[in-house]
């Protein structure tokens, strides 16, 4: 027969035994099964057939004769327009330039467009909707995208995007033999079919020029 000491340790074990299974019940692997939108854009966000976009920063042209809007980065960079240089540079300005040179719009496609976007400005690229919906940018370094509309001769902002990175988008990028994934953001809006001005700034903590984007559309 046990006395009061062979059982008070008894019972401390087995307290202990059942909180280490407890324990290991609350703390077992979760597996993470993504989205489909999301499966997508990890793989076209990891496909090497990319597409190159060219976004473009935007100055005033003024060779004191004609006044316009100076595109720096590639295609067609000056585009002679009406614009009042007495005020600062205007996103509609910036938006009639690129309507302007034609530039092939970013849009919904199969594989990661990229994209060298420098720290000294913001960089701009016209965006093609074809359907109403949700649709989600994906990049793979830190940086705020921007959407404007045109509303009666001026651009509108369209809304605050929807920065959700899900929980299981993160645990399938970070692994012990992934420290540094290839999405970095992920950025939903709401748009209606249209033609829009899409703005991209690096954020301070970036210090690579080389963007990967990849847009996707919520079905």
């Amino acid at each position: 027969m046990m006395n009061w000491k062979q059982l008070f340790k008894v019972t401390i074990a087995l307290m202990v035994v059942s909180l280490v299974m407890i324990t290991c019940e609350e703390f077992e692997p979760e597996d993470f099964d993504l989205s489909a939108i999301d499966a997508a854009a990890v793989s076209a966000m990891a496909d090497t057939h990319e597409v190159a976009l060219r976004f473009k920063s935007a100055s005033f042209y003024d060779d004191g004769t004609n006044l316009g809007i100076l595109l720096v980065g590639g295609g067609r960079d000056t585009v002679i327009m009406s614009v009042d240089t007495s005020m600062a540079i205007q996103h509609v300005d910036i938006f009639s330039a690129l309507v302007a040179a034609n530039p092939e719009p970013l849009t919904i496609n199969d594989t990661v467009y990229a994209a060298r976007i420098t720290a000294d400005s913001l960089s701009f690229h016209l965006l093609s909707i074809p359907t109403t919906g949700t649709y989600v940018f994906y990049l793979n370094h830190h940086a705020a995208p921007s959407v404007f509309h045109e509303v009666s001769g001026a651009m509108e902002l369209v809304g605050i995007p929807s920065e959700v990175m899900t929980p299981e988008l993160v645990a399938s990028l970070y692994n012990p033999e992934n420290l540094d994934p290839t999405i970095k953001g992920r950025y939903e809006f709401q748009l209606e079919a249209g033609q829009y001005l899409f703005e991209m700034a690096r954020m301070e903590s970036t210090v690579n020029d080389d963007f990967r984007v990849v847009l996707m559309r919520e079905q």
